[in-house]
């Protein structure tokens, strides 16, 4: 009996050793990080079929960007969206004013490129065909001199390669009061306003870009120096000329005062 006792308390102690290792070893887990090993998912190879379907659908989104799902003829309208009374230019260089402006950028051999990268389907928004070609028939571009106004222009009048050379001056600290004037195979030298009509004269040349950066405070004066208007916003006509008065190239821009 004494040895069936000892036997027993034994096999007790073992027990009660082996339930402390678990719970140690329970206790030790429960508060270990656990090391997880994340292995990269090979991306799964595409068939010829699925490629050749996603070839397909990006051609037709870029030729979707490129023209109109039809045949249709397009005459974008570059008239005032309210009437401006016009004199004749001869009129606005004998009678207006003549405005100061600032010289941002020039570049007598620039040649206008047929094309850029950027207006590749593949940019995306630059590359409609329509609107690639209604800006080439212009020579003339205005903006008003806020960033994004202002790459839109840069990239319409395909000079957007030398955007980061030009620093736009800010007359008044305002950089709202900045307008901007881009002008193509066209050398101007005088500025000159008449009431909603503003005059750039110049020589036509066949190479050549202009920046010219104008206080919009100046396009709101009379000649008598008043201010002829207060409204929020005021449409000019902007004429590029030649020095006899003839019209090259114009462009309508709304100017918020």
């Amino acid at each position: 009996m004494a040895e069936l006792k000892d036997l027993v308390d034994k096999n007790k102690l073992l027990l009660y050793l082996l339930i402390i290792v678990a719970a140690f070893l329970t206790f030790s887990l429960a508060h270990q990080e656990p090391k997880v090993s994340i292995k990269p998912i090979k991306e799964s190879k595409m068939t010829e079929t699925e490629k050749l379907a996603k070839e397909n659908h990006d051609l037709r989104d870029r030729l979707a960007r490129l023209e109109p799902a039809v045949p249709v003829k397009i005459v974008t309208a570059d008239e005032p969206s309210k009437a401006i009374e016009t004199l004749p230019v001869i009129a606005v260089l004998s009678e207006g004013t003549r405005v100061p402006f600032e010289t941002v950028y020039e570049d007598q051999s620039w040649a206008r490129p047929d094309y850029e990268p950027y207006w590749h389907s593949k940019q995306g928004v630059w590359s409609k065909v329509p609107d690639r070609i209604h800006s080439s028939l212009h020579r003339l571009f205005v903006t008003p001199g806020t960033e994004g106004l202002w790459r839109e222009v840069t990239y319409e009048a395909g000079i957007a390669e030398v955007a980061d050379k030009i620093k736009l001056p800010v007359f008044d600290d305002k950089p709202e009061n900045t307008i901007t004037v881009v002008a193509l195979q066209h050398q101007i030298t005088d500025v000159v306003v008449l009431n909603n009509q503003v005059v750039l004269l110049g020589v036509p040349s066949r190479n050549g870009m202009q920046v010219l950066a104008v206080n919009k405070q100046e396009l709101i004066k009379s000649v008598s120096g008043e201010l002829t208007t207060l409204n929020n916003n005021q449409e000019y006509l902007f004429q590029m000329v030649t020095p006899d008065g003839y019209e090259v190239d114009y462009n309508n821009a709304v100017v918020n005062f």
